[in-house]
């Protein structure tokens, strides 16, 4: 998960300005609020995304993803740049919105220190699946 966003707009502001992209109108900037609050940012709601440190900047994109209401996250690489706690921290907010929101959560990473809290872990080695194991739910 790549946190592209515009530097100049606040963290409010990337969920709105992506909302109108969409040509929708879910976020509004209560909703928007709302969903920075569930990821933990709202005091930061107004904090330009170039003043948010690595880990805040994937709570806005995780976040941003959300205002689209999806069936389905497909997240890339969450703990990339992210030190060994914060990194934690994101794929238990991930773990978290994906119940909350019940939306089928699909992760890709290399890191697999934090797994403990999904469903089923697949390998891929070489281009080709391994395995596949569930995993209990907490």
């Amino acid at each position: 998960m790549q946190p592209n966003l515009v530097a100049s707009l606040t963290a409010t502001e990337q969920l709105l300005v992506t909302d109108h992209m969409r040509r929708r109108s879910v976020a509004r900037r209560r909703g928007a609020e709302d969903l920075l609050a569930t990821v933990g940012l709202a005091d930061k709601r107004r904090r330009r995304a170039h003043r948010l440190s690595g880990g805040e900047r994937q709570r806005v994109n995780i976040a941003r993803a959300l205002t689209g209401e999806p069936t389905v996250l497909l997240v890339d690489e969450p703990t990339a740049a992210l030190d060994h706690d914060r990194g934690a921290r994101i794929i238990d907010l991930i773990v978290e919105v994906t119940r909350h929101y019940d939306v089928a959560t699909v992760m890709v990473t290399h890191d697999t220190e934090h797994l403990d809290g999904v469903d089923a872990v697949t390998t891929m080695r070489d281009g080709a699946l391994v395995d596949g194991q569930e995993s209990p739910r907490p």
